[in-house]
């Protein structure tokens, strides 16, 4: 039974280890990752999925991690500081199950980016919050609408699973906010920003999937497609959502969200 979504931001820098002192400039992202993880608590959430945007990404296909995760933040000049989990394999099957019949080429693999920090910064920071094993899932090239539909057959098959069960979106929104941005400020940045956090406030998937995709190539944003992931999981539901913060302290948007999920009455 699906209890929680979260949007959660994954920027490196906010890992004290790497940010050496830096990351006191998204103090409010960090105090939202402990609501977060308070409110995982709370619900004693035994299963969790991640969507990831930086693991295994196809232009056609999305992918399922279906051996345990074993990753490094490496690339970020920290070899020695990693992150592991095992993979729910239960909650892996019954993924792929729910993909075939709606024509959704969601494939399983056990490669995955070993510095894949869309799933390795939520970890890190969530820590024991979690669920000893989690499912990881990617978004792909594919259309905005095929995120929301394999979102759907997600939701499905969580369904079927026992034990309250939490997905989070990992994902950070604008990149090209202002002249702070190290890609540089886009005319439209401020737009785009905006237009998601007006749809995730009113749980608004068609607002995402109407955003024309070769502009939300030229901000630079990594959130709205696990976020369609997420709301087709949750569209069975009574969705709640909750920005609890959205800054950019270093030109970058990072928007931190809790959705609180009751079922649909019958």
């Amino acid at each position: 039974m699906i209890v929680l979504g979260a949007v959660l931001p994954h920027p490196p820098i906010l890992l004290p280890q790497i940010a050496q002192g830096r990351e006191v400039h998204a103090r409010a992202t960090l105090d939202a990752y402990e609501t977060v993880a308070v409110r995982l608590r709370e619900l004693d959430v035994q299963r969790l999925l991640l969507i990831s945007t930086h693991g295994v990404v196809t232009l056609n296909r999305f992918h399922a991690l279906d051996a345990d995760l074993s990753g490094s933040f490496e690339r970020f000049g920290h070899p020695g500081l990693t992150f592991d989990r095992p993979i729910d394999q239960d909650m892996a099957h019954c993924l792929l199950a729910a993909a075939e019949p709606a024509d959704l080429p969601l494939t399983r693999t056990a490669i995955w980016e070993q510095s894949d920090h869309s799933v390795g910064v939520p970890i890190t920071l969530l820590g024991d919050a979690l669920p000893p094993a989690v499912g990881i899932v990617s978004i792909s090239f594919r259309p905005a609408r095929d995120h929301f539909r394999l979102g759907q057959s997600i939701g499905r098959a969580l369904s079927d699973l026992s034990g309250p069960t939490a997905i989070i979106a990992s994902g950070d929104a604008v990149h090209r906010l202002n002249e702070d941005s190290p890609r540089g400020q886009h005319p439209r940045g401020q737009e785009v920003q905006q237009t998601y956090e007006t749809a995730l406030e009113n749980w608004d998937h068609e607002s995402l999937i109407a955003i024309d995709e070769s502009l939300r190539r030229e901000v630079d944003e990594s959130v709205i497609s696990p976020t369609l992931i997420l709301m087709g999981a949750l569209a069975g539901l009574t969705a709640h959502p909750r920005i609890l913060c959205s800054e950019h302290p270093w030109g970058v948007g990072y928007v931190t969200a809790l959705i609180d999920c009751l079922a649909e009455s019958a």
